[in-house]
């Protein structure tokens, strides 16, 4: 009888099974947690899709065996969650972490800090809502009212995260294009190339010669430069999709001052009974 060989491994992966699997590989050398990326791992973002159901009756004892078709389906929800207390107990700013992701987190975040919105929910999960999208069809009939008046019990479900806030930018009807100047422009493009260079020559110990420029310039440009929003920026009211805004605060949604973005928080105890309003 052969020997019996032993086998190790010095790395491990754990993975989810699920049509969307997630995986977490590691060393078994590495510090915990320290394979985490705060920007990809910590932001959960997800695309819901939306069906009806011609018969419920047939399908209530099965329903996660149930096959939904698409000619069944009516729409999506797509959003991310933020963990504002995961990320900080990782020793990460979330609006750094919102900045990193793309500007409409950071604009978000932006916004929370701001208006005060987050005080006393520093530490609990946002739910920031990209779109909620019917098929024209389905429009006009409280079907968008309905999913957002159960959207917190539908990331329950699906995410197994609980949300303090709901967060939301209604897409405008038209946009301000910002003013464009040249020398600005010029000198910031100056400057993100001289940090480039910077950033290389530590890496290579090349010896690389790129001047600085010598004008400073204000925030406010440096931020309309990296598509940040800036403390104060405000929506026209004539630019605001009306529509939009009378569904939303018709299902419990509020103003975030003049900034354009409307917030929910919710306030709801998730009890053996369903959510406590």
């Amino acid at each position: 009888m052969a020997p019996r060989v032993k086998k190790t491994f010095k790395n491990l992966a754990v993975r989810y099974e699920s049509n969307n699997p997630i995986t977490s590989m590691f060393s078994i050398d590495e510090d915990p947690g320290a394979w985490i990326d705060p920007v990809l791992d910590i932001i959960t973002w997800r695309e819901l899709l939306v069906y009806e159901v011609p018969d419920l009756e047939a399908i209530l004892d099965n329903v996660d065996e149930y096959n939904f078709t698409s000619e069944h389906l009516i729409g999506t929800i797509f959003g991310c969650n933020i963990p504002c207390a995961l990320i900080e107990n990782i020793k990460e700013d979330p609006y750094e972490i919102c900045d990193s992701v793309n500007a409409d987190l950071e604009a978000m975040y932006s916004v929370l800090l701001e208006c005060e919105i987050l005080e006393p929910l520093e530490d609990d999960d946002i739910f920031y809502i990209h779109e909620i999208e019917l098929k024209p069809e389905y429009k006009g009939f409280g079907y968008e009212k309905t999913l957002l008046l159960q959207l917190p019990s539908i990331i329950v479900k699906t995410l197994k995260v609980f949300p303090s806030l709901l967060m939301y930018f209604p897409e405008l009807t038209q946009h301000s294009e910002p003013e464009i100047d040249a020398d600005e422009d010029a000198i910031l493009s100056h400057r993100m190339e001289y940090i480039t260079q910077k950033i290389f020559k530590s890496e290579n110990e090349d010896n690389i010669v790129w001047f600085p420029p010598k004008k400073e310039l204000s925030e406010k440009t440096v931020n309309r430069y990296m598509g940040r929003r800036n403390p104060g920026d405000s929506v026209p009211r004539t630019h605001q999709n009306n529509e939009l805004y009378k569904l939303y605060k018709s299902a419990g949604f509020k103003n975030a001052g003049q900034t354009g973005w409307l917030y929910k928080r919710i306030a709801s105890i998730f009890t053996k009974d369903g959510l406590n309003r």
